[in-house]
């Protein structure tokens, strides 16, 4: 199905950006929202258990999930309104997950952040 060689493109354009490129990372976590409204949020995860909040460009990884999301409607998949990479340097696995009624459900909030960071952990080998 043509949604799933583009969510390996997307995978393949986020490690690619020059926000990773370069860096020592275990894994990516990035949330993308496309409504209510656009935006991206997301970790790096270090060795040794640390992390930083890191995320690509916009304008390239949004133009991305957007054309994933028309695709997977076209797949018969259905609508989603958010989503979550999960990427683990080792094997170069790509987890997703899509989240069709609560675009919030991965907000950071002041009060969650520390809990949040870690669910949204990938699996790291």
């Amino acid at each position: 199905m043509l949604s799933d060689q583009m969510l390996i493109e997307l995978g393949a354009q986020v490690i690619a950006d020059e926000e990773y490129d370069g860096h020592d990372w275990e894994g990516i976590a990035l949330v993308i929202q496309i409504e209510p409204r656009q935006r991206l949020f997301g970790y790096m995860y270090l060795p040794g258990g640390d992390w930083t909040v890191a995320c690509p460009a916009l304008d390239g990884v949004l133009d991305k999930a957007l054309a994933l999301a028309e695709a997977m409607r076209a797949d018969g998949r259905g609508a989603w309104k958010a989503c979550l990479l999960r990427i683990s340097r080792a094997g170069m696995r790509l987890a997703v997950e899509f989240e069709a009624e609560d675009p919030a459900r991965w907000n950071i909030t002041p009060g969650n952040l520390s809990q949040r960071v870690e669910e949204l952990r990938p699996l790291i080998p």
